[in-house]
């Protein structure tokens, strides 16, 4: 069973890498009324993208919170759109980047003639 993790707000510089990387979105910004970084529960699936990016190493597994089954199989489901998404903006990016490497190939050819 994963297992959920917490930030220690002490040491964390608040960079929003663990936020931006989180493919359930369990990271929030300032939803504690402060300027901090909140992981919640209910969301996370354990999967430690967010302590593999974590710069400041504040970001520790809370073993003492029970995943409901029911929950992680939630929250996998919406990383598994969250996957999707970044894979079909990752294949739509490249795309336009060879579609632009082209036009500015032919133009360049044609030029010279």
């Amino acid at each position: 069973m994963p297992t959920v993790v917490r930030i220690d707000l002490g040491p964390c510089i608040n960079c929003s890498l663990c936020r931006r990387v989180c493919p359930t979105e369990a990271i929030n910004y300032f939803s504690t009324g402060h300027r901090t970084h909140v992981v919640d529960p209910a969301l996370c699936i354990g999967c430690d993208i967010c302590v593999q990016v974590c710069p400041a190493d504040c970001i520790d597994p809370d073993p003492d919170y029970q995943i409901d089954p029911d929950q992680l199989e939630r929250a996998k489901v919406k990383a598994r759109a969250f996957a999707k998404r970044q894979h079909t903006a990752t294949v739509a990016r490249k795309q336009h980047a060879r579609a632009a490497v082209e036009a500015v190939a032919a133009a360049g050819s044609g030029a010279r003639a």
